[in-house]
Protein backbone atom coordinates (compact mmCIF):
# COMPACT_ATOMS: atom_id res chain seq x y z
CA UNK A 1 0.00 0.00 0.00
CA UNK A 2 0.84 3.50 -0.74
CA UNK A 3 -0.11 6.73 0.66
CA UNK A 4 -0.54 9.88 -0.77
CA UNK A 5 -0.27 12.05 2.76
CA UNK A 6 1.93 9.65 5.18
CA UNK A 7 2.43 12.57 7.44
CA UNK A 8 -0.60 12.39 8.41
CA UNK A 9 -0.12 8.96 10.05
CA UNK A 10 1.77 10.75 13.03
CA UNK A 11 -1.93 11.38 14.28
CA UNK A 12 -2.44 7.58 14.83
CA UNK A 13 -0.72 8.73 18.26
CA UNK A 14 -3.84 9.67 19.54
CA UNK A 15 -5.43 6.04 19.52
CA UNK A 16 -3.71 4.90 21.81
CA UNK A 17 -3.89 7.53 24.03
CA UNK A 18 -8.38 7.59 23.48
CA UNK A 19 -8.10 4.08 25.01
CA UNK A 20 -6.55 4.64 27.99
CA UNK A 21 -8.93 7.45 28.45
CA UNK A 22 -11.77 5.11 28.00
CA UNK A 23 -10.53 2.72 30.26
CA UNK A 24 -10.07 5.27 33.04
CA UNK A 25 -13.38 6.90 32.38
CA UNK A 26 -15.18 4.58 35.37
CA UNK A 27 -12.75 5.25 37.99
CA UNK A 28 -12.61 8.97 37.15
CA UNK A 29 -16.73 9.07 37.17
CA UNK A 30 -16.25 7.52 40.47
CA UNK A 31 -14.31 9.83 42.30
CA UNK A 32 -16.49 12.83 40.56
CA UNK A 33 -19.50 10.97 42.07
CA UNK A 34 -17.59 10.73 45.52
CA UNK A 35 -17.29 14.58 45.47
CA UNK A 36 -20.96 14.89 46.19
CA UNK A 37 -22.17 12.08 47.82
CA UNK A 38 -21.13 8.17 49.49
CA UNK A 39 -19.37 5.81 46.93
CA UNK A 40 -22.27 3.38 48.83
CA UNK A 41 -24.73 4.97 47.01
CA UNK A 42 -23.24 5.01 43.28
CA UNK A 43 -25.14 1.98 41.90
CA UNK A 44 -28.38 3.04 43.52
CA UNK A 45 -28.25 6.25 41.02
CA UNK A 46 -26.66 4.90 38.33
CA UNK A 47 -28.44 1.77 38.05
CA UNK A 48 -30.30 2.50 34.66
CA UNK A 49 -26.40 3.51 33.11
CA UNK A 50 -24.84 0.47 31.57
CA UNK A 51 -20.60 1.29 31.71
CA UNK A 52 -20.64 -1.32 29.14
CA UNK A 53 -22.56 0.60 26.26
CA UNK A 54 -20.75 3.56 27.45
CA UNK A 55 -17.33 2.19 26.99
CA UNK A 56 -18.82 0.63 23.94
CA UNK A 57 -19.77 3.84 22.23
CA UNK A 58 -16.09 5.58 23.02
CA UNK A 59 -14.53 2.45 21.63
CA UNK A 60 -17.20 3.00 18.16
CA UNK A 61 -16.33 6.70 18.12
CA UNK A 62 -12.10 6.19 18.51
CA UNK A 63 -12.65 3.15 15.50
CA UNK A 64 -13.97 5.99 13.86
CA UNK A 65 -11.53 8.69 14.11
CA UNK A 66 -8.57 5.44 13.21
CA UNK A 67 -10.63 5.35 9.81
CA UNK A 68 -10.40 8.71 9.48
CA UNK A 69 -6.97 9.23 10.06
CA UNK A 70 -5.83 6.55 7.64
CA UNK A 71 -8.18 8.78 5.09
CA UNK A 72 -6.15 11.76 5.63
CA UNK A 73 -3.54 9.59 5.22
CA UNK A 74 -4.64 9.08 1.28
CA UNK A 75 -4.19 5.34 1.29
CA UNK A 76 -3.93 4.24 -2.83
CA UNK A 77 -3.49 0.89 -4.43
CA UNK A 78 -4.29 -0.12 -7.74
CA UNK A 79 -1.69 1.37 -10.49
CA UNK A 80 -3.71 3.20 -13.53
CA UNK A 81 -2.34 4.60 -16.58
CA UNK A 82 -2.50 7.60 -17.08
CA UNK A 83 -2.15 9.58 -21.14
CA UNK A 84 -1.40 13.55 -20.84
CA UNK A 85 -1.44 15.72 -24.20
CA UNK A 86 -0.85 19.01 -24.30
CA UNK A 87 -2.19 20.94 -27.15
CA UNK A 88 -1.28 25.11 -27.96
CA UNK A 89 0.74 27.40 -29.74
CA UNK A 90 4.25 28.60 -29.98
CA UNK A 91 4.33 32.19 -29.19
CA UNK A 92 7.94 34.33 -29.26
CA UNK A 93 7.52 37.42 -27.42
CA UNK A 94 10.07 39.67 -29.34
CA UNK A 95 11.10 42.79 -26.30
CA UNK A 96 12.68 46.04 -27.22
CA UNK A 97 15.38 46.46 -25.02
CA UNK A 98 16.90 49.59 -26.47
CA UNK A 99 17.93 52.42 -24.68
CA UNK A 100 14.83 54.31 -25.65
CA UNK A 101 13.04 52.12 -23.23
CA UNK A 102 14.12 53.77 -20.18
CA UNK A 103 12.41 56.95 -21.22
CA UNK A 104 9.93 57.64 -18.71
CA UNK A 105 6.23 58.85 -20.45
CA UNK A 106 4.77 55.84 -19.15
CA UNK A 107 5.37 55.03 -15.62
CA UNK A 108 7.65 54.23 -14.33
CA UNK A 109 9.00 53.91 -17.71
CA UNK A 110 8.50 51.70 -21.02
CA UNK A 111 10.36 48.74 -20.64
CA UNK A 112 9.14 48.21 -16.99
CA UNK A 113 5.53 48.59 -18.01
CA UNK A 114 6.35 46.39 -20.77
CA UNK A 115 7.64 43.41 -18.56
CA UNK A 116 4.65 43.71 -16.84
CA UNK A 117 2.16 43.14 -19.08
CA UNK A 118 3.89 40.59 -21.00
CA UNK A 119 4.22 38.82 -17.28
CA UNK A 120 0.43 39.44 -17.50
CA UNK A 121 0.34 38.09 -20.32
CA UNK A 122 2.50 34.81 -19.51
CA UNK A 123 0.20 34.25 -16.60
CA UNK A 124 -2.89 33.63 -18.44
CA UNK A 125 -1.73 31.06 -20.86
CA UNK A 126 -2.56 27.47 -20.34
CA UNK A 127 -0.76 24.65 -22.84
CA UNK A 128 1.01 27.24 -25.07
CA UNK A 129 4.63 26.96 -25.48
CA UNK A 130 6.35 30.65 -25.11
CA UNK A 131 10.31 32.22 -26.21
CA UNK A 132 11.80 35.10 -25.42
CA UNK A 133 13.51 37.01 -27.92
CA UNK A 134 15.34 40.86 -26.70
CA UNK A 135 16.63 43.04 -29.26
CA UNK A 136 18.62 46.42 -29.64
CA UNK A 137 21.18 47.16 -32.35
CA UNK A 138 21.31 43.22 -32.32
CA UNK A 139 19.24 40.28 -31.27
CA UNK A 140 19.36 36.83 -29.34
CA UNK A 141 17.06 34.31 -28.02
CA UNK A 142 16.88 35.20 -24.24
CA UNK A 143 14.42 31.71 -23.56
CA UNK A 144 13.99 29.24 -25.16
CA UNK A 145 10.47 27.91 -26.05
CA UNK A 146 9.07 26.28 -22.76
CA UNK A 147 6.36 26.05 -21.43
CA UNK A 148 7.75 26.79 -17.70
CA UNK A 149 6.25 29.98 -17.23
CA UNK A 150 7.69 30.61 -14.07
CA UNK A 151 11.14 30.06 -15.84
CA UNK A 152 9.82 31.95 -18.55
CA UNK A 153 8.91 34.88 -16.03
CA UNK A 154 12.78 35.07 -14.49
CA UNK A 155 13.88 35.45 -17.41
CA UNK A 156 11.46 38.42 -17.89
CA UNK A 157 12.13 39.71 -14.90
CA UNK A 158 16.03 39.89 -15.61
CA UNK A 159 15.57 42.48 -18.34
CA UNK A 160 16.38 45.50 -18.69
CA UNK A 161 18.12 48.08 -21.30
CA UNK A 162 21.70 46.60 -20.22
CA UNK A 163 20.99 42.96 -21.95
CA UNK A 164 21.99 43.52 -25.28
CA UNK A 165 25.30 46.26 -25.36
CA UNK A 166 24.60 46.77 -28.51
CA UNK A 167 23.08 50.51 -29.22
CA UNK A 168 20.60 51.26 -32.04
CA UNK A 169 17.29 49.22 -32.30
CA UNK A 170 16.85 46.34 -35.75
CA UNK A 171 13.46 45.20 -35.82
CA UNK A 172 13.79 43.73 -38.72
CA UNK A 173 16.80 41.39 -37.36
CA UNK A 174 14.61 40.82 -33.93
CA UNK A 175 11.78 39.61 -36.25
CA UNK A 176 13.48 37.39 -38.01
CA UNK A 177 15.57 35.90 -35.23
CA UNK A 178 11.91 35.16 -33.72
CA UNK A 179 10.97 33.57 -37.21
CA UNK A 180 14.45 31.14 -36.14
CA UNK A 181 12.89 30.11 -33.26
CA UNK A 182 9.71 28.08 -34.62
CA UNK A 183 9.76 24.75 -36.30
CA UNK A 184 9.07 25.30 -39.96
CA UNK A 185 6.42 22.49 -39.92
CA UNK A 186 4.45 25.42 -36.85
CA UNK A 187 0.70 25.96 -38.57
CA UNK A 188 0.67 29.29 -36.95
CA UNK A 189 3.55 31.52 -35.39
CA UNK A 190 2.50 33.82 -33.32
CA UNK A 191 4.99 36.78 -32.42
CA UNK A 192 4.15 39.64 -29.80
CA UNK A 193 6.45 42.48 -30.95
CA UNK A 194 6.74 44.90 -27.98
CA UNK A 195 8.26 47.71 -28.92
CA UNK A 196 8.02 51.70 -28.74
CA UNK A 197 8.67 51.91 -32.97
CA UNK A 198 12.11 53.31 -33.44
CA UNK A 199 14.01 51.57 -36.02
CA UNK A 200 17.01 53.01 -37.35
CA UNK A 201 17.47 49.87 -40.22
CA UNK A 202 14.22 51.05 -41.33
CA UNK A 203 13.73 47.02 -42.83
CA UNK A 204 10.68 46.21 -40.33
CA UNK A 205 8.13 46.08 -42.71
CA UNK A 206 9.81 43.67 -45.35
CA UNK A 207 11.34 41.31 -43.00
CA UNK A 208 7.58 41.04 -41.65
CA UNK A 209 5.76 40.63 -45.18
CA UNK A 210 8.52 37.66 -45.62
CA UNK A 211 7.58 36.35 -42.43
CA UNK A 212 4.06 36.40 -43.23
CA UNK A 213 5.12 34.34 -46.10
CA UNK A 214 6.43 31.43 -43.20
CA UNK A 215 2.70 31.95 -41.46
CA UNK A 216 3.80 34.37 -39.04
CA UNK A 217 1.15 36.68 -37.42
CA UNK A 218 2.36 39.72 -35.89
CA UNK A 219 0.60 41.43 -33.00
CA UNK A 220 2.67 44.52 -31.91
CA UNK A 221 2.31 46.55 -28.69
CA UNK A 222 3.52 49.99 -28.93
CA UNK A 223 5.05 51.73 -25.78
CA UNK A 224 5.07 55.07 -25.12
CA UNK A 225 3.21 58.08 -26.33
CA UNK A 226 3.37 59.99 -29.32
CA UNK A 227 4.53 63.66 -27.56
CA UNK A 228 7.73 61.60 -26.29
CA UNK A 229 10.00 61.72 -23.67
CA UNK A 230 13.46 62.50 -22.98
CA UNK A 231 16.23 59.73 -22.20
CA UNK A 232 17.78 59.13 -19.20
CA UNK A 233 21.01 58.11 -18.24
CA UNK A 234 23.91 57.74 -16.49
CA UNK A 235 27.09 60.02 -17.00
CA UNK A 236 30.95 58.69 -15.89
CA UNK A 237 30.00 60.62 -12.67
CA UNK A 238 26.98 58.35 -11.56
CA UNK A 239 24.88 61.53 -12.43
CA UNK A 240 21.65 60.84 -14.30
CA UNK A 241 21.86 63.13 -17.53
CA UNK A 242 19.39 62.96 -20.84
CA UNK A 243 20.56 61.40 -24.08
CA UNK A 244 21.83 63.54 -26.68
CA UNK A 245 22.80 63.29 -30.22
CA UNK A 246 25.93 63.92 -32.37
CA UNK A 247 24.49 67.28 -32.54
CA UNK A 248 24.51 67.87 -28.90
CA UNK A 249 21.28 68.70 -28.93
CA UNK A 250 18.53 66.31 -26.21
CA UNK A 251 16.72 63.30 -27.80
CA UNK A 252 13.09 62.73 -27.55
CA UNK A 253 11.64 59.40 -28.43
CA UNK A 254 8.21 58.75 -29.58
CA UNK A 255 6.20 55.88 -29.70
CA UNK A 256 6.23 55.24 -33.88
CA UNK A 257 2.75 54.35 -34.50
CA UNK A 258 3.22 53.89 -38.42
CA UNK A 259 5.91 51.27 -38.38
CA UNK A 260 4.32 49.23 -35.93
CA UNK A 261 0.78 48.61 -37.72
CA UNK A 262 2.20 48.25 -40.44
CA UNK A 263 4.30 45.33 -39.60
CA UNK A 264 1.52 44.17 -37.87
CA UNK A 265 -0.96 44.81 -41.18
CA UNK A 266 1.87 43.01 -43.28
CA UNK A 267 0.88 39.72 -41.00
CA UNK A 268 -2.60 39.94 -41.00
CA UNK A 269 -1.89 40.66 -36.82
CA UNK A 270 -2.91 43.83 -35.41
CA UNK A 271 -1.16 46.76 -33.52
CA UNK A 272 -2.06 47.75 -29.87
CA UNK A 273 -1.43 50.60 -27.94
CA UNK A 274 -0.23 49.87 -24.04
CA UNK A 275 -2.84 50.91 -22.20
CA UNK A 276 -2.89 51.24 -18.26
CA UNK A 277 -6.27 48.81 -18.28
CA UNK A 278 -4.54 45.99 -19.83
CA UNK A 279 -7.04 45.41 -22.06
CA UNK A 280 -4.91 44.80 -25.18
CA UNK A 281 -3.57 41.34 -23.59
CA UNK A 282 -6.97 39.87 -23.18
CA UNK A 283 -7.51 40.76 -27.02
CA UNK A 284 -4.71 39.14 -28.11
CA UNK A 285 -5.47 36.00 -25.76
CA UNK A 286 -8.76 35.69 -27.25
CA UNK A 287 -7.50 35.85 -30.86
CA UNK A 288 -5.02 32.81 -30.08
CA UNK A 289 -7.21 30.44 -28.50
CA UNK A 290 -9.13 30.84 -31.96
CA UNK A 291 -6.04 29.23 -33.43
CA UNK A 292 -5.75 25.82 -34.56
CA UNK A 293 -3.81 24.11 -31.81
CA UNK A 294 -1.12 21.31 -32.36
CA UNK A 295 -0.02 18.71 -30.26
CA UNK A 296 2.68 19.65 -28.03
CA UNK A 297 4.07 16.88 -26.01
CA UNK A 298 2.42 13.40 -25.01
CA UNK A 299 3.48 12.14 -21.66
CA UNK A 300 2.16 8.95 -20.26
CA UNK A 301 1.98 8.51 -16.16
CA UNK A 302 1.41 4.87 -13.76
CA UNK A 303 0.13 6.04 -10.41
CA UNK A 304 -1.81 4.66 -7.56
CA UNK A 305 -5.38 5.37 -7.39
CA UNK A 306 -6.54 6.97 -3.96
CA UNK A 307 -8.96 4.79 -2.00
CA UNK A 308 -9.26 7.05 0.88
CA UNK A 309 -13.22 6.67 0.11
CA UNK A 310 -13.21 3.05 1.58
CA UNK A 311 -11.91 4.79 5.48
CA UNK A 312 -14.44 7.41 5.38
CA UNK A 313 -17.79 5.21 5.14
CA UNK A 314 -16.36 2.73 7.37
CA UNK A 315 -16.03 5.74 9.59
CA UNK A 316 -19.22 7.18 8.70
CA UNK A 317 -20.62 3.33 9.72
CA UNK A 318 -19.16 3.52 13.32
CA UNK A 319 -20.32 7.20 13.70
CA UNK A 320 -23.75 5.95 13.03
CA UNK A 321 -23.67 3.15 15.35
CA UNK A 322 -22.59 4.97 18.35
CA UNK A 323 -25.19 7.42 17.76
CA UNK A 324 -27.94 4.64 18.18
CA UNK A 325 -26.66 2.99 21.17
CA UNK A 326 -28.15 4.25 24.58
CA UNK A 327 -25.91 4.30 27.95
CA UNK A 328 -29.36 3.35 29.69
CA UNK A 329 -30.22 0.26 30.84
CA UNK A 330 -33.50 -2.21 29.93
CA UNK A 331 -34.49 0.25 26.76
CA UNK A 332 -37.42 -0.12 24.56
CA UNK A 333 -35.79 -2.69 22.63
CA UNK A 334 -34.36 -4.26 25.30
CA UNK A 335 -37.55 -4.92 27.09
CA UNK A 336 -39.06 -6.56 23.81
CA UNK A 337 -36.00 -8.64 23.52
CA UNK A 338 -36.26 -10.12 27.00
CA UNK A 339 -40.01 -10.35 26.72
CA UNK A 340 -39.95 -12.63 24.27
CA UNK A 341 -37.35 -15.25 25.85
Amino acid sequence: MHWGNPKALFLLLIIPAALILVLLSKRNHKKSFARFAENRFYDYYFQQFSAFKFNLKNVFLIIALLFLIIAMARPQWDREMQIVQKEGVDIVICMDVSKSMDAADIQPSRIERAKDQISLFIDQLKGDRIAIVTFAGRSFVQCPLTDDYGAAKLFLSLLDTETVTSYGTDIGKALQTSIDVFDQKDKHKIIILVSDGEDLEENAVSIAEEAQKQGAIIYSLGIGSPDGSTIPVTDENGNTVYAKNDQGEIIFSRLNVDILSRIAKATNGRFFPITPQQSEIFQILNEIKTMEKKKIDTRQYSRYKDQYHYFVLAALIFIILEFLIMVIRNTPFERVIKTRR
